[in-house]
């Protein structure tokens, strides 16, 4: 089928030759019609991967010759899905894989109750929190799933992680089966289960929980097998009013790529806005992480880290980075009292972090204000429509530095600017081209542009 090739070759580009030929050349095709294309896979895993990956792109990419698109129909073969799991080969001597369970991810000790900052904004939210779990111990808990589930929601470095760590570990102090989980943690489960013939077991870690903790949903984005999966895991755990409890970078109506059934659920129970703590709140955060680990910090040095990296999950790395660093300098006078340390030292001791804290600092729209700025054009005239030279060079350097900085996809360079991803690429290839003359307006354009965004 022609329109299928061509819709191959073109993905060539987008994933490589090699993601392709491991997964979209061997799909066989079963039979075709003006309407319809049925495929099958090598097994479940290739499907899996499909339904990830391509069927996004099928609507608008794999059209008939009437413009219109082409249903794709994609099943394993009967082969794959028959075999039963006792009929898979392991070699000889290996141990069976572990069961499901024993993947969870781990929790760390130093994230508690007892030592969570909140900002003033957040006290009530945290009160909450408090209240559910009947910390501290003359607190009257409340019961499980009166609010369910409880999606919480604010930018990184507002403590949602340390928050669901800790509770996590405050309900099993209480010998609750509280299970915490990474949303990359919980696909790469479906992922394996589906492998490996142990749904089954997958379905019995996560459905069996008394509450289940999940960590960044809006990361099941654009994950349909995934999204589906969790979908029943969900529906399991409310049907039986066993807590669920969630956290997301946006509320759920915010939420891009994630089927609406799933969404609405999201916002069943309670929403909670958690605010990215402040300075003062940070300040409180090292005090305590310096006291666990018994090493503390001048004034200076203290202000500097505050000022460097802006939440407690880098100023944690830093912290931590800080006190290694210390005990391997080969200068005595470092290892014998951390207040010895000054800024200048901290900051040479600490230079590759503070340079990809910088780096990480970086969004697309400091892109787009730098570029705008530069160019002397509205940041608006970079997403519009016009294809005049004073706007459309812009555009295409906005979308390389995308590219070149961020290491953001095609598509979701493409999304922000409202263009399709072979439009992207294109733009791309004609910055590169006209840097490769060289052009030496063009670089020095740049320049301008990276000096504003401190590259």
């Amino acid at each position: 089928m022609k329109a299928w090739i061509d819709f191959v070759n073109k993905q060539e580009s987008l994933l490589g030759k090699e993601a392709t030929d491991k997964w979209l050349r061997p799909l066989k095709v079963v039979h075709f019609d003006s309407g319809n294309l049925y495929l099958e896979a090598d097994d479940s895993f290739q499907v899996l991967w499909f339904e990830e990956h391509i069927r996004p792109l099928l609507k608008s990419k794999l059209l008939n010759g009437n413009f219109r698109p082409i249903k794709v129909h994609l099943t394993a073969a009967a082969r794959a899905q028959e075999a039963p799991a006792k009929h898979v080969k392991r070699e000889k001597g290996a141990a069976p894989p572990p069961p499901m369970h024993f993947f969870q991810d781990k929790l760390d000790p130093s994230f508690t109750l007892d030592n969570f900052v909140a900002k003033q904004s957040n006290q009530i939210v945290f009160r909450l929190f408090c209240e559910l779990t009947g910390y501290p111990a003359a607190t009257p808990s409340l019961a499980l799933a009166t609010f369910n589930p409880i999606y919480l929601w604010g930018a990184p470095g507002s403590g949602k992680t340390h928050l669901l760590m800790a509770l996590a570990q405050a309900f099993k102090s209480q010998g609750i089966n509280a299970l915490y989980a990474k949303t990359e943690t919980f696909t790469e489960h479906v992922v394996a289960a589906i492998r490996g013939s142990e749904m089954q077991a997958f379905r019995n870690a996560y459905r069996k929980a008394d509450v289940l903790l999940i960590d960044d949903v809006h990361l099941l984005s654009r994950k349909a097998a995934t999204q589906e999966e969790f979908f029943h895991t969900f529906n399991t755990l409310h049907t039986s009013r066993r807590q669920i409890i969630l956290s997301a970078k946006c509320p759920p109506a915010l939420l891009e790529e994630i089927e609406p059934r799933l969404v609405s659920r999201f916002e069943w129970g309670i929403n909670l806005h958690f605010e990215k703590l402040g300075p003062e709140e940070l300040k409180a955060v090292l005090e305590k992480r310096c006291e666990a680990l018994n090493f503390p910090l001048s004034e200076e040095v203290s202000h500097w880290l505050i000022a460097s990296f802006s939440s407690t999950k880098s100023l944690n790395q830093a912290l931590e980075a800080l006190v290694l660093r210390c005990h391997l300098e080969s200068d005595a006078r470092y290892k014998r009292c951390s207040r010895s340390i000054d800024q200048e030292t901290a900051e040479r001791m600490l230079s590759d972090l503070y340079a990809l804290e910088k780096k990480a600092a970086l969004s697309p729209e400091k892109i787009l204000s730098a570029v705008s700025a530069t160019c002397g054009i509205h940041s608006d005239d970079l997403l519009g429509k016009s294809q005049a030279q004073e706007c459309s060079l812009p555009r295409q350097i906005a979308m390389y530095l995308c590219r070149q900085e961020l290491k953001l996809p095609l598509q979701g360079i493409g999304r922000i600017f409202g263009r399709d991803h072979s439009t992207v690429m294109t733009s791309i290839r004609q910055v590169e081209k006209k840097l490769s003359l060289p052009d030496r307006e063009l670089q020095a354009v740049l320049v301008e542009i990276r000096a504003k965004i401190d590259l």
